[in-house]
């Protein structure tokens, strides 16, 4: 039996998370500290892993080319043939299976439901090549990730004789595949539940920078910003520069901005994450003592290994590594920052009133750009009304239907994604939102228990329902 304290510790750590690949360390940490449910046979094994010859390039009929895509089918559940079928959505990083949220399982169990993953492209072991130098990510977009979705299905569909109606479900960036895969495939999902989905594209995020400032509060904030000017005055002198990258275990990081990224970022990891009373509180008795900085340093790089990861990995100098093996471990940053870069954007810049940012100043779109420039060649900066003209508008038309938005309070991302405050979102009723008092990112589809978290999750299940019998 666990102990109290490892409960505690799971409950406390599964508070938020974020839409880019750390999202995918979050489901890990979640899985080592959770029991991981085993799959009883059914007819033979009942989970497998297996491999699919997918299109490298599905807009291209002269183009024969394939690569093994990895799927999961868990038949745990299912009673037969007709039963529904839960499509898990997989975004940027090494799948997890098709058992990888807790709300899938418990509606799968429930319902009496397959459930279904399919590895997106360029993530994890699907590889349509050897290396992912530039020239190799052309073929890295939602547009190709969504025909290998309805590929698949059909596929499935056919070789599997599975005839139930299915449902997709995702979280984060999978969120926002999940209603696009409704948009754009009616006739093969019948529902689509987009958690905390980031379906906006948007250059200049600097909302993200505002909402951390806001959550930290005042003292956290000053003792913050306090660290970053420190930092950046130690940056200007090759002695004190080398000092204080190594005082936070960042040696390695060759560019000044892209480490004070690294310190805003182990600032968001705190607040986005659940770990903010630690975080503050070491930091502001830091400051009173007069020594900000390291007490900064000391939190902020235990929290960088509690995720497992480093300094480094979480810089954008971590993306530039050409192999795709050096991404199973962690998460797929290379490839997720080229989807940035041609796609969405999502730069998390620093807010443009400086008394109420978190990150340096220096943290600007334009140091984005640059970062594209240097992994990919790519000088023309990402242009979001190219996504938003083909999915996020699209979504307010009337014809649109049974696609689910939830979104916590507290999380930055909902400004990416459809609330009934957004412009436009009593255009289309068909449309279903709810935003979940007291809650952050994707916290519907793990195990943290509120009131409004148990409403939103009994909200998608009579929708599912109702999808399910239409």
């Amino acid at each position: 039996m666990k102990s109290l304290a490892f409960i505690i510790f799971c409950l406390f750590i599964q508070q938020n998370a974020l839409a880019d690949p750390k999202w995918i360390l979050y489901q890990k940490m979640q899985n080592s500290l959770e029991d991981v449910e085993e799959s009883l046979p059914a007819n033979g094994s009942a989970t497998s892993t297996l491999l699919f010859n997918q299109a490298v390039d599905h807009f291209n009929p002269s183009d024969k080319r394939t690569f093994k895509q990895r799927y999961f089918v868990d038949a745990s559940y299912a009673q037969n043939k007709n039963s529904p079928v839960i499509y898990v959505m997989c975004g940027e990083g090494t799948c997890s299976g098709a058992a990888s949220f807790a709300l899938v399982n418990s509606f799968a169990k429930s319902m009496k439901a397959y459930r279904v993953a399919l590895e997106h492209r360029y993530y994890g072991e699907s590889q349509p090549f050897s290396t992912l130098a530039s020239p190799n990510l052309k073929y890295l977009s939602t547009d190709q990730a969504i025909e290998d979705l309805a590929t698949f299905q059909k596929f499935l569909q056919g070789t599997e004789g599975l005839t139930g109606k299915w449902i997709s479900v995702g979280g984060s960036y999978s969120g926002a595949l999940s209603a696009f895969y409704r948009l754009k495939h009616p006739e093969l999902v019948n529902g689509a539940l987009a958690s905390s989905a980031p379906v906006l594209a948007k250059a200049n995020f600097e909302e993200y920078d505002h909402h951390v400032a806001k959550v930290a509060g005042p003292q956290c904030l000053e003792a913050i910003q306090e660290t970053v000017l420190d930092v950046e005055a130690k940056l200007k002198n090759s002695a004190s520069a080398t000092q204080v990258k190594a005082l936070f275990n960042a040696s390695t990081i060759r560019d000044h901005v892209d480490f004070l990224y690294v310190l805003a970022d182990m600032a968001a990891i705190a607040i986005q994450y659940g770990f903010q009373s630690q975080f503050c509180s070491a930091i502001v008795a830091g400051m009173q003592a007069g020594k900000v900085t390291e007490a900064y340093a000391k939190v902020g790089t235990q929290l960088l290994t509690k995720f497992g990861i480093t300094a480094l990995q979480d810089s954008f100098q971590g993306a530039e590594s050409l192999d795709p093996k050096d991404y199973l471990s962690f998460a797929g940053m290379r490839s997720w920052m080229y989807q940035s870069c041609t796609e969405f954007g999502y730069y998390q810049t620093a807010y443009h009133i400086p008394l109420e940012s978190s990150r340096s100043s220096q943290v600007t779109l334009q140091f984005h750009h640059d970062v594209c420039k240097r992994l990919f060649g790519i000088a023309q900066p990402v242009n979001e009304n190219t996504s938003n003209q083909k999915y996020y508008l699209p979504l307010f038309s009337r014809g649109v239907k049974n696609i689910y938005f939830t979104n916590g309070s507290n999380d930055p991302w909902s400004n990416l994604s459809i609330q009934s405050n957004t412009p436009g979102s009593t255009e289309n009723p068909g449309l279903k939102l709810f935003t979940i008092s007291g809650s952050a990112h994707c916290d519907d589809l793990g195990t943290r228990v509120s009131t409004a978290l148990s409403t939103a999750r009994s909200q998608f299940e009579t929708l599912a329902r109702q999808w399910l019998y239409e």
